[in-house]
């Protein structure tokens, strides 16, 4: 199935390979690897952790797939399949990330000041080659674990 993709970026295609990219791609939750081995593993006993693990920095490698930073409880790496510019929300206590709703996106987006990025350009002698935005808070379902302290957004 993703043979042809796998081998335009350099990559061997095995079964755990394919599956891994498989099931990201399946998913909106930007699992952490524990998660996406727990949804793997299920679809193939007897695949291991490391697999797992060796399978996403391959595909981050060969830019299949974006590792995001880890925050949150355990501060574990999340990886998303969509690897097309597009802001998160992520959540400083849990660490869940939740991509922005497309219309809110490109909002966002089109809104920065062409002629600000300019300025900060020439001031920093820095050429801007892509925006990233990623909105810090909390998802209300975590404040009410947690009581309602902090603010993060998933």
């Amino acid at each position: 199935m993703h043979r042809e993709v796998f081998e335009s970026r350099g990559l061997r295609c095995t079964r755990q390979r394919q599956l891994v990219y498989e099931t990201l791609c399946h998913t909106a939750s930007h699992p952490t690897a524990d998660e996406l081995y727990q949804m793997c593993s299920q679809r193939m006993p007897g695949l291991s952790l490391a697999t797992v693990y060796n399978a996403l920095e391959k595909l981050a490698d060969a830019g299949l797939v974006h590792k995001l930073a880890g925050v949150g409880v355990n501060g574990s790496a999340r990886y998303d399949a969509a690897t097309c510019d597009h802001p998160h929300a992520r959540c400083v206590r849990t660490g869940r990330i939740a991509d922005l709703p497309d219309h809110a996106a490109d909002k966002l987006i089109r809104n920065i000041p062409k002629r600000l990025l300019k300025e900060l350009e020439e001031e920093l002698g820095f050429k801007v080659e892509k925006v990233q935005i990623e909105l810090l808070g909390e998802f209300v379902d975590a404040r009410k674990k947690s009581g309602g302290n902090s603010h993060r957004a998933a």
